[in-house]
């Protein structure tokens, strides 16, 4: 087994399937050897950089948002040296910030690999199949479960995405296998570079959730299950084959994230299943919900640099609770009540009239996301500084350290309780409002 996941981790395989589907490069420029690696599309200027890692070394990489500060402002920062942490596989000479965002980015004698696409229809498919394993597209795919289509299948589908996505989270910065190295691998992607690889959660996400959705539905709603089986096979394929195109993961990524995420739903689905009415139902689910959220984020393993990783866990798991508290609110005020007819269902196709409803509640939605984020975000960040007793603007301006525990703790503080206010708002107040403007969902009130 390990022989054959040495294999599968091959860079090279990554190469070869972006060379297949139309990646090609154009020139590869190495100024130092052993140094860090930057991509550029052919016919670009240097503002589309992108870092990367490079041949059988782990290096430092640029952070998109600070590339012109660092290059601008050379050494400003130089005074706080003591968050910052060296790479123990570069030369002295180079300093890399714990985020893995070099101090000297940008500068000339960085290796560069230019490429061009020669294919656009797989660049924008990949593209496309990697949207639908990001946690922007879950935002807006968990809502429109709740606001149009079915509350009782989203409440249990969110919970699977929630428990898989942390413990697929979690294992990334047990395990610690670096991404694909470049070259010869060129990376597409930023968005997700600092993170460490194994296992994929694009692959564990992709696989888990359209299974979840007709695990769940099979049974309540009348459809052509092979239909769906397939559309959901061509989701999840799109979803892993992507990540190799924009080579942010190996095979055997893939392939452990696939195999764990089948695993889990052996374990997942029935305990959520089950699970779902209490915490509808018992006055115990808000304070149960809260306690292993917050044990959740305490307990998150360890990493010995700082990656998204964790925020971005915290993202998810104050997501879910701010939707389980929303319907649980609901079903305790008596919003939603049992149907009196038992399933399958028959699915009903909105009509014209309908579908305008439905943009409408997608829009009035949006706007509340929105303006939560905006109200929610700023004052629990000015609340988690006047409890750790420091101010704003300093701790925003340092940069992030695992050792740097305040700005950590403020990182995961305004993450948990702004998206947890989303959340709640998506399913609580947002169903509220749509029923006073008379454009609410009247099967939302009977979706046990």
């Amino acid at each position: 087994m390990r022989n054959i996941l040495t294999i599968l981790k091959d860079s090279e395989l990554v190469w070869q399937f972006q060379q297949f589907f139309g990646v090609r490069k154009v020139e590869q420029i190495e100024h130092v050897e052993g140094g860090p690696w930057v991509v550029r599309e052919a016919g670009q200027g240097r503002g589309r950089h992108r870092p990367g890692s490079c041949h059988g070394k782990k290096t430092n990489t640029d952070k998109p948002s600070d590339w012109l500060k660092n290059t601008d402002e050379g050494t400003k920062n130089e005074g706080e040296a003591d968050l910052r942490q060296r790479n123990q596989w570069i030369g002295d000479e180079d300093t890399i910030y714990s985020s893995g965002y070099s101090s000297d980015g940008g500068r000339e004698e960085s290796n560069t690999i230019v490429y061009e696409i020669t294919n656009y229809f797989w660049y924008l498919l990949f593209r496309l199949g990697s949207q639908l394993g990001d946690e922007n597209f879950y935002a807006f795919f968990f809502s429109f479960w709740f606001w149009n289509i079915d509350g009782a299948v989203g409440r249990r589908v969110i919970l699977v995405w929630n428990l898989v996505m942390y413990i697929g989270q979690g294992m990334k910065d047990i395990i610690r296998w670096p991404r694909p190295s470049m070259p010869p691998v060129v990376q597409l992607e930023t968005k997700w570079a600092l993170e460490y690889g194994m296992p994929s959660t694009h692959a564990m996400i992709g696989l888990s959730v359209p299974a979840s959705v007709i695990i769940f539905t099979m049974n309540r709603y009348q459809y052509p299950f092979l239909l769906w089986v397939a559309i959901a096979s061509t989701w999840c394929v799109l979803v892993c084959s992507s990540r190799i195109y924009l080579g942010m993961h190996s095979l055997a990524d893939i392939v452990v994230g696939l195999i764990l995420a089948v695993l889990l739903l052996f374990i997942v689905l029935p305990i959520v299943h089950y699970g779902d009415y209490f915490l509808l139902s018992s006055p115990l689910a808000p304070s149960v919900s809260v306690t292993l959220s917050v044990l959740a984020i305490w307990f998150y393993p360890g990493s010995d640099k700082w990656t998204p990783a964790r925020g971005d866990t915290t993202v998810v798991l104050g997501s879910y609770l701010g939707t389980q508290l929303g319907n649980w609110l609901n079903f305790q005020v008596g919003i939603i009540q049992g149907v009196p007819v038992p399933p399958p269902y028959p699915i009903l196709w909105p009509t014209f009239h309908q579908y305008g409803q439905t943009l409408l509640r997608v829009i009035i939605g949006g706007v509340i996301g929105v303006a939560t984020r905006a109200v929610f975000k700023p004052l629990s960040y000015l609340t988690a500084c006047y409890i750790l007793e420091t101010d704003t603007h300093t701790l925003k301006q340092q940069e992030y350290h695992v050792r740097n525990k305040k700005k950590l703790a403020a990182e995961l503080f305004y993450k948990f309780l702004t998206y947890t206010a989303i959340g709640f708002n998506v399913c609580f107040v947002a169903p509220v409002v749509f029923r006073v403007l008379g454009c609410e969902r009247p099967s939302f009130y009977t979706e046990l």
